[in-house]
């Protein structure tokens, strides 16, 4: 008897511990910065890209893409401090080949949510910005933000590292000094 009460204790620990921290969904349009509290919540979630047309231009098929987000954000003062990572599998363009190329981008985010952009520089000066109009954030352009930056400019499959295309089937690029 004394061993379930030990196991539902521990149980209940674990589980406030869980839920003292709010979970905003990745799916939602916008982010309302009030909401998140001085303790630190999440957002995390899958999303769906096909809303995101800038991506899709960037990108051969958005159908096959998996996006994932897992942000911690902490409030300091006016500023929201979002630190983590955006995920992304899909495929892209070879600007040599023109074939189809496997893309897996991990971005890291280290943003500061605010209405104004001196507040985030105030906070810390490495911070991207991130404006809150009216404390509201468009979270799905601000995301789409920051994966089409952290998409490279001109994508080649002979740059691959490891092993020989499987596009183009050549070796990849040595650079010899």
């Amino acid at each position: 008897m004394e061993r379930k009460s030990r196991w539902q204790t521990l149980y209940l620990q674990r589980r406030d511990r869980y839920y003292a921290a709010l979970m905003f969904s990745a799916k939602a349009s916008s982010l309302l910065i009030a909401r998140v509290s001085v303790h630190g919540d999440r957002l995390e979630g899958i999303i769906d890209p096909c809303g995101w047309l800038r991506l899709a231009e960037a990108l051969i098929r958005v159908q096959t893409v998996t996006v994932s987000v897992d942000l911690d954000l902490i409030r300091r003062g006016q500023v929201i401090a979002a630190d983590g990572h955006i995920e992304v599998l899909g495929e892209v363009r070879c600007e040599r080949c023109m074939g189809a190329m496997p893309l897996r981008l991990s971005v890291t985010v280290h943003s500061g949510l605010a209405e104004q952009e001196s507040a985030v520089l105030a906070l810390d000066s490495t911070l991207e910005a991130v404006i809150a109009e009216n404390g509201v954030v468009a979270q799905q352009t601000w995301l789409e933000d920051e994966v089409l930056l952290a998409l490279p400019m001109i994508p080649r499959c002979a740059e691959w590292k490891s092993g020989i295309c499987p596009v183009s089937g050549l070796d990849p690029l040595t650079i010899v000094k």
